[in-house]
């Protein structure tokens, strides 16, 4: 035999190698899933308008992002825009797209946001070295690899990039992490703050651990379940409810503690949300054709409360508020603000978000009634200083406890 024949025979025995490597790999992946599925509980299947005794789904298959879970406690509802089906399938993607709705049972109102595996790598970055939260060092220094990155909202050209940086870097904005003054000892590294989400023996090392726990688990919970939950409305004394006065003047540290309050089981985690589950909010308004890149990114005002804006009633005709005035209106008041089944993501008030930026202020998002829609879009980001009580409301995200999930019982 020549040289070249042996040079290929041995290639064809590596190729040959390579191959039923992967068929062994193919092999004992497909067992795998078998063995998970055989393994696994079955998931408990609950009916519309029905309170879920366990984490259940519509049809009792495994839950996904376009077939939610709807966790404990709370009751799948049918809106005018989308219905969850009469239960021998997953929801239909149309109802999806317009988003599904779950309430508890003091009427507080939840909005499906689906983040599939592909918008999920949008979210986060997982470095292959640890970020040094701000105000953190030494023996004590709170790290932590997963993180938000950059992102683009839209795909035509209206797209809006948000940029961000790393935690530690006081540049720009990051998530998780502590804003602490460009002296070091201000804001979240004061008592009087941190104490007031941790209780009296509470430390800001103890704060930034928490931070860093918290993004972990909503990442991971977004990527078990294929999404999140979305307050409907902005909050209010009584939650997340239709027509109440928007909570507002207090500050962030007050704000984010009472985000925690309204879960309705032990399945569940209510939490201010964080900046990239706007994004993927924004860009879901987009990808479903509720809204163009446009109406998100560079004028809201035809689904807004702006002050340029008016604003009309259900009917469609009767207006409820000039243009040319400022008016914070009740939660939900109108279905023009509405971007599926989302209320007064566009204006009305500004959001917080736990995103950090600077070294002493954190991200609002969505605008305001006093300003424009063309210049402070549903996409917008601005900040403002935690401690202060100007800054005009936030919005929740909830996701399902990880705690119950390692438990096993999710």
């Amino acid at each position: 035999m020549d040289k070249n024949g042996i040079i290929q025979k041995s290639k064809d025995a590596r190729r040959e190698y390579g191959q039923a490597k992967a068929n062994e790999q193919e092999d004992l992946s497909n067992l795998s899933d078998m063995i998970d599925e055989a393994t696994a509980e079955p998931t408990p299947k609950v009916d519309v308008n029905t309170k879920a005794g366990e984490n259940s789904t519509i049809n009792g298959k495994k839950g996904t992002s376009n077939n939610p879970t709807i966790p404990k406690g709370y009751i799948p509802i049918d809106t005018a825009t989308s219905t969850w089906g009469d239960g021998s399938t997953a929801p239909s993607q149309d109802s999806v797209n317009h988003g599904l709705v779950i309430k508890d049972e003091k009427n507080n109102e939840w909005v499906w946001v689906p983040v599939d595996s592909a918008t999920l790598a949008t979210m986060y970055e997982e470095s292959s070295d640890e970020k040094t939260l701000c105000g953190t060092t030494g023996e004590t220094a709170v790290k932590t690899k997963l993180y938000s990155k950059s992102i683009t909202i839209g795909t035509d050209s209206n797209k809006t990039r948000i940029s961000r940086t790393t935690p530690g870097k006081t540049s720009t904005y990051r998530e998780p992490d502590l804003v602490v003054g460009s002296d070091g000892a201000s804001d979240d590294a004061k008592d009087t703050y941190y104490k007031t989400i941790l209780g009296e023996t509470g430390t800001k090392e103890q704060l930034a651990q928490l931070f860093v726990d918290e993004y972990k688990e909503m990442i991971e919970s977004v990527s078990k379940y294929g999404g999140f939950y979305i307050g409907r409305y902005e909050l209010s004394e009584a939650g997340v409810q239709k027509d109440k006065a928007t909570l507002t003047n207090t500050n962030w540290y007050n704000l984010y503690k009472k985000c925690k309050e309204l879960n309705a089981s032990d399945k569940v985690e209510t939490r201010m949300i964080w900046g990239c589950q706007w994004d993927v909010t924004m860009n879901w308004l987009i990808s479903s054709g509720a809204k163009t890149s446009n109406e998100v990114n560079t004028d809201s005002s035809s689904w807004g409360n702006y002050k340029g804006t008016s604003v009309k009633a259900d009917d469609g005709t009767t207006e409820i508020k000039a243009s040319g005035r400022y008016q914070k209106l009740n939660t939900g008041k109108t279905t023009f603000t509405m971007a599926n089944n989302i209320y007064d993501l566009a204006g009305n008030v500004w959001e917080w978000t736990q995103e950090a930026g600077g070294t002493s202020r954190r991200a609002g998002r969505g605008g305001c009634y006093n300003l424009h829609g063309s210049g402070y879009p549903a996409s917008n980001r601005a900040n403002n200083s935690p401690v202060s009580s100007d800054f005009d409301n936030i919005r929740f995200s909830s996701h399902f406890n990880n705690k119950v999930i390692l438990d096993t019982r999710a």
